[in-house]
């Protein structure tokens, strides 16, 4: 009787054991992406003249700093694609430069970036893209 009072007590102890590892090994594993954001700004504002060199910037923002430094940014020329690519700086900071020639429309791009993926464990960063704003160019 007190052998199997004790059999009982251990498998129920080894039962525990078991569904408290699971238990740990789930919450353990775990898929996170991180939101980002892209703004976009143009300098000098309003219409231009051909030829004029424009500054595009704007910022990477995101609740995990590590998204918004060292992020590769595209700038796209829409209907044409991909004209440059640069990378943010330590607060998310990005800048091109580019001479225009006709009215066209312009936005960024951020294509996102893994932070970590050792498994079971996936962080990144999710993709974002700026708005459209236009150059007029008269």
């Amino acid at each position: 009787m007190k052998g199997s009072r004790i059999r009982r007590a251990l498998a129920s102890l080894a039962l525990a054991l078991v569904v408290a590892l699971a238990l740990v090994g789930t919450a353990l594993a775990h898929d996170v992406t991180f939101d980002t954001d892209l703004s976009l700004h143009r300098s000098p504002g309003g219409t231009v003249a051909s030829g004029t060199q424009i500054t595009f910037s704007g910022a990477l923002s995101s609740s995990k700093a590590a998204c918004e430094r060292n992020s590769r940014i595209d700038l796209i020329k829409v209907g044409s694609g991909v004209v440059e690519r640069t990378r943010t700086g330590a607060q998310g900071g990005y800048s091109f430069q580019r001479k225009v020639y006709q009215t066209q429309n312009w936005r960024t791009r951020f294509r996102g970036k893994v932070l970590s993926a050792v498994h079971p464990h996936n962080h990144v960063c999710g993709a974002s893209v700026s708005r459209t704003i236009q150059v007029p160019v008269g």
